[in-house]
């Protein structure tokens, strides 16, 4: 049986920040339990991102970075509510 390791929360960031790099997004935020330093080993992983030149197609890249994990993103500009935005703001961790 051939068992499949998680690939390492550094890797996830560098891989996500590289194709975030690639469409122009303006901002890159960890979010969540990563970010509050709480994170299991079945933690998904939430990014925010602010300004992206093809919001469609870079979560298709995001969506073939080969991880266990789930990943997550909001498009800060597209979140309706108000106390959302206010945790995203408060505890957000700026990656660039």
């Amino acid at each position: 049986m051939i068992q499949h390791k998680t690939m390492p929360i550094s890797e996830i960031i560098d891989r996500v920040t590289a194709i975030a790099r690639k469409y122009k997004v303006k901002r890159l935020d960890l979010f969540g339990s990563f970010a509050y330093g709480n994170a299991s080993e079945r933690s998904d992983i939430d990014f925010i991102i602010r300004g992206c030149e093809d919001f469609n197609s870079f979560i298709e890249e995001i969506d073939e970075i080969p991880t266990l994990r789930r990943i997550d993103i909001f498009n800060y500009d597209e979140v309706c509510s108000d106390l959302l935005r206010e945790d995203m703001d408060k505890y957000g961790k700026q990656i660039f």
